[in-house]
């Protein structure tokens, strides 16, 4: 009986571990310079109601950086749509600007990045 208890806390506790791994931290598009920290971090525009939105525009994504490390530093982008992920992965080095054309409606976009930079997302 301790085993099979022993091993359900195990389970349960992996699986909690697992969870929270997962976690996205959401904030808002536009945001500039926020500071991501080797997780995965996602922004979500927020549409006002009774706004419409236009037909084509471009989801633009830019990761910066103070380190000097000799190892090119680059992060994952993916672009959702209403809770979707639609459009990536796309890989951006350092100061790169990463413009991708979107449609109308709610976009949201993910960023995992291994290193400490600050990203900025917007919509032009």
């Amino acid at each position: 009986m301790k085993k099979i208890t022993l091993i359900a806390a195990f389970i349960l506790i992996a699986g909690l571990t697992g969870l929270f791994a997962q976690h996205i931290n959401i904030n808002p598009i536009p945001s500039f310079n926020y500071q991501l920290t080797a997780l995965n971090t996602g922004f979500q525009e927020r549409l006002s109601h009774g706004t419409p939105g236009r037909e084509k525009r471009d989801m633009d994504v830019v990761i910066s950086s103070s380190s000097t490390s000799p190892i090119p530093v680059f992060a994952k982008v993916w672009l959702a749509k209403d809770g979707i992920v639609v459009k990536g992965p796309y890989t951006i080095f350092l100061d790169q600007l990463l413009s991708v054309p979107i449609s109308d409606g709610q976009w949201g976009v993910i960023i995992k990045c291994d290193w400490d930079v600050a990203a900025s997302v917007w919509i032009d």
